[in-house]
């Protein structure tokens, strides 16, 4: 597609919006009891569900990830000599997709089987809402967003609280859908009121690169993917080998970067997309490698970022397969050499 991003977003008011299913099934299974109304902080946090200030951990579950189905809310904890944030999470962790996804059928917690499942503002309200993402399965290629309470909960997936994501709306130039997706926030620059998104994608015959998939201002409308010309991290143009986790600090978007194989973990700060005007573009960004040798070979079912002890540089939490979780404090980012990269210690998170 050759338009601009401007001029795409204005094709929001004429594509269609796919509209929530609005029936409700008998007998729903109970959704987790809500929280008290929280105090909002002054200053947003990317991640925080619940207005404390700290970022929070979500996690979807199912079948190879150690948690029962559903989406596993678990809050942040806060030092009380620092009173910023441990990288712990309050345990067991809350699962709050009990009610499904709202285009499946079934309204259960199997829905979310095989999703990914992000956070963002992504009915633009004040609250952090659920974006989930399925790279394959029944619901391959499309997803649905799902309104946050505030709390740490998400609401029932009923009209008006979650808006579907068409397939047709995520492809890339080749017909290829989203291997993965990641908050992408505004990082063209343009605050439609709703986060863009970046993601991989492609082909063995056309190749695997980024894509940038930019809001048109309506809770699951997306349409125009521009494809991004980066090399990874270490100059290739493997993106199939690489997986991604975004998140947003005082300073601006920030991208990590990992590779299973090789071990290589990377952070890309300062994150902006540049419009070529033709279909293609660049993320622009400062790179720092943070570790070598990181997790090599290690199956992890959820990789997030989020400023979890608040210094402004980006950490990392990791959930295995076994359901244990695990933060990663990142410091230390250096032009010459790797991060220095605390972890904590492993626990079960349901």
């Amino acid at each position: 597609m050759t338009n601009s991003f401007s001029s795409r977003r204005m094709l929001a008011w004429t594509a269609p919006v796919a509209l929530a299913l609005t029936a409700l099934a008998p007998a729903l299974p109970a959704q987790a009891a809500a929280k008290p109304t929280p105090t909002v902080t002054a200053g947003p946090v990317d991640k925080d569900l619940n207005g404390d200030g700290l970022a929070d951990l979500v996690a979807v579950g199912g079948p190879g990830t150690g948690l029962g189905s559903g989406v596993w809310s678990a809050l942040g904890v806060k030092s009380r000599k620092t009173g910023v944030g441990t990288g712990q999470v309050q345990t067991p962790a809350t699962n709050i997709g009990l009610r499904g996804n709202g285009f499946g059928g079934t309204y259960s917690a199997a829905e979310f089987d095989g999703g990914q499942v992000i956070t963002g503002r992504f009915f633009g309200g004040t609250e952090q809402d659920f974006l989930v993402y399925y790279p394959g399965g029944a619901y391959a290629g499309g997803g649905a967003v799902i309104k946050g309470a505030g709390d740490g909960t998400m609401l029932d997936p009923v009209s008006g609280n979650q808006a579907n994501i068409s397939p047709d709306y995520l492809l890339d130039a080749n017909g290829n859908s989203p291997l993965t997706l990641v908050n992408g926030y505004t990082a063209d620059g343009v605050d439609s009121g709703i986060p863009d998104l970046i993601g991989i994608s492609g082909d063995a015959t056309n190749g695997y690169r980024l894509g940038y998939h930019p809001s048109f201002g309506a809770a699951g409308l997306y349409f125009g993917t521009t494809t991004l010309n980066n090399s990874t991290p270490t100059g290739g143009s493997d993106w199939q080998n690489w997986s991604i986790a975004s998140t947003e600090t005082t300073s601006g978007v920030a991208l990590f970067l990992r590779n299973a194989t090789t071990g290589d973990l990377y952070l890309w700060t300062g994150v902006t997309m540049v419009d070529n005007g033709d279909g293609t573009g660049t993320l622009t960004h400062t790179q720092y490698q943070v570790a070598a040798n990181w997790n090599t070979g290690v199956a992890i079912s959820t990789l997030q970022a989020a400023d979890i002890n608040a210094d402004s540089t980006p950490d990392l939490w990791t959930v295995l397969p076994n359901g244990t979780y695990r933060a990663y404090l990142i410091s230390g980012l250096s032009n010459s050499g790797t991060a220095t990269v605390t972890a904590t210690r492993a626990q079960r998170l349901a």
